[in-house]
């Protein structure tokens, strides 16, 4: 079945798979993901093998996977599923907690999106649909946790002449996840153009040759890795 967009014109149905032990979320999340949205929740499990079966039985578009689904070899369901996927399958993992290092596996791994369980009803449709046409969908809360992880750490380094702006510092943030100017006008709702405008004064203050440059410098910070934070954090 298709749904008509903004034009009139018919968009296909997005097939969603939920991989998620809690019954009551499951349920909560087929509610609101069938609310008219053309996202048609085609079958739920509660259990790894559970969640595999229906995957290889429906071949849906978007799989949304809790990070407390779990192999037997403890590792996340969500993360084996983005490594092995087929059929043009994306990931969306459910996190229970701003995790930064499970972030940057989840992005290693191929997985489309990341939302933070406290937001997941508010989160779910537009993640779904911004993983489903190929973009990276991350939670406000944790771009915002590495946006001032960013804009705290750039302001104390004596090769930049001074400080980026929170808008800035929100680009750096997502360039870090790895997303294209395209990708970072999408979530944060800005044109292709204002993103490269962005960079370039990112650039011009980082006094860095690219943005892998730049966001070498922010690693080098220490306010993205969980490790390497922390021993900012003993030593500030």
């Amino acid at each position: 079945m298709a749904q008509p967009d903004e034009s009139g014109e018919a968009m296909p149905a997005l097939r969603i798979v939920v991989g998620e032990p809690d019954r009551m979320t499951r349920a909560r999340l087929r509610g609101v993901l069938h609310m008219g949205n053309g996202v048609y929740v085609v079958g739920e499990a509660g259990a790894t093998h559970g969640l595999h079966d229906l995957i290889v039985r429906h071949r849906p578009r978007i799989a949304v996977v809790s990070a407390g689904l779990r192999r037997p070899d403890g590792a996340e369901c969500a993360l084996a599923v983005a490594g092995h996927a087929r059929h043009r399958l994306r990931v969306l993992l459910i996190s229970e907690t701003l995790d930064e290092e499970l972030l940057g596996r989840a992005l290693r791994m191929g997985v489309g999106g990341f939302v933070h369980r406290e937001t997941l009803m508010e989160e779910i449709v537009q993640a779904v649909r911004l993983v489903a046409a190929g973009h990276t969908y991350i939670s406000t809360s944790m771009i915002t946790r590495l946006r001032d992880r960013i804009a705290h750490t750039v302001c104390g380094l004596d090769r930049r002449p001074e400080a980026l702006t929170r808008r800035e510092a929100e680009v750096l943030a997502l360039v870090a996840t790895g997303l294209s100017n395209a990708g970072i006008a999408a979530r944060l709702g800005i044109g292709a153009g204002t993103v490269r405008s962005h960079l370039a004064r990112i650039l011009a203050k980082l006094s860095a040759a690219n943005r892998a440059h730049a966001v070498g410098i922010a690693y080098e910070s220490g306010f993205i890795s969980p490790a390497t934070s922390r021993t900012a954090g003993e030593t500030a």
